[in-house]
């Protein structure tokens, strides 16, 4: 069967239809679009802030940029992002939109993690080195001290940098291999001045000297080691642990070099002393090749 032709009038009905419908979409789609863009039905009515601790919501959201009666099509989320992580304490910022007019901001937040000592002042940290905020006075911040550390700039927000940045970034790698740890809130003190000699301060008083750390791996090795030796012992304020040796030493300092140590701790002069004066084991026999030896000099003097 043939398909019936269509007459010119036809052809003309069926193409000024197809127009109209086009038409009609288009001005539908206008409309539209006129009403999510300039209607105040997609304006912003609330912004809910969560995750926040350390900043306030009205601190986020003014930073944000967003504001009430915003236009919640018209809002850029990204650019609104962008300027929550520029803060000092945002590791990560979502905006989630809820439609129609309600917005939701998530903020993953920085935490207070290490302090590094620098000659004019404290500057605090993520356990990366990120800078939150620099001060005077950290009694009230109960996270570890890091000592040795030549600080040459520290803007907030930013990591902190140091006259030799690859020691620097393997020093902060190390401490990592603590952080977390159950006992990372007894921490005191980390002392990366010296390379051959990495150094820990308990806030018991416990001093943990580890030496040189060639990798990650001997490193753990040594954490290993501290963590054998406390469980069977009983940490002090007298204590010391040498991770020195393959097998590891711990002690206790006679009682004047502890009143000595508690000097210098008042002083803010502790790590220093450590570093330079490392407790030396005595050996049985050369103590008494050292006793025979004074009883020799008295006889001769006599």
């Amino acid at each position: 069967m043939q398909k019936k032709k269509l007459t010119s009038a036809e052809k003309y009905k069926r193409k000024m239809l197809r127009r109209r419908i086009i038409a009609s979409s288009i001005l539908g789609l206008i409309v539209v679009l006129c009403v999510c863009l300039f209607t105040p039905i997609f304006g912003v009515s609330e912004t809910t802030v969560e995750g926040n601790s350390a900043l306030t919501a009205e601190e986020i959201i003014s930073t944000s940029g967003i504001h009430k009666g915003q236009n919640i099509f018209r809002m850029n989320t990204k650019k609104s992002e962008k300027k929550l992580e520029s803060l000092p304490y945002v590791d990560d910022a979502k905006i989630v939109k809820k439609f129609p007019a309600k917005i939701k901001i998530v903020i993953d937040e920085s935490t207070e993690d290490i302090i590094i000592d620098t000659p004019n002042e404290f500057i605090v940290t993520t356990i990366d080195g990120r800078v939150l905020y620099k001060t005077t006075d950290v009694t009230e911040v109960p996270v570890p001290i890091v000592q040795g550390i030549a600080v040459t700039d520290a803007e907030p927000s930013k990591k902190i940098k140091a006259s030799d940045e690859e020691t620097k970034a393997t020093n902060i790698e190390y401490i990592k291999c603590f952080f977390g740890s159950d006992y990372w809130s007894e921490i005191d003190v980390f002392d990366v001045s010296d390379p051959a000699n990495f150094m820990m301060v308990m806030r018991s008083g416990m001093r943990v000297t580890f030496g040189p750390i060639d990798t990650i791996e001997s490193l753990q090795r040594k954490i290993q080691m501290m963590d054998a030796i406390i469980a069977q012992v009983k940490p002090t304020e007298r204590s010391y642990l040498d991770l020195t040796t393959d097998k590891g030493y711990f002690g206790e300092y006679t009682e004047d070099e502890y009143e000595n140590i508690k000097q210098l701790r008042e002083d803010g002069d502790l790590i220093k002393k450590l570093t330079e004066d490392e407790p030396e084991e005595v050996e049985e026999g050369e103590s008494e090749n050292s006793e025979s030896e004074e009883e020799s000099t008295a006889e001769n003097e006599e």
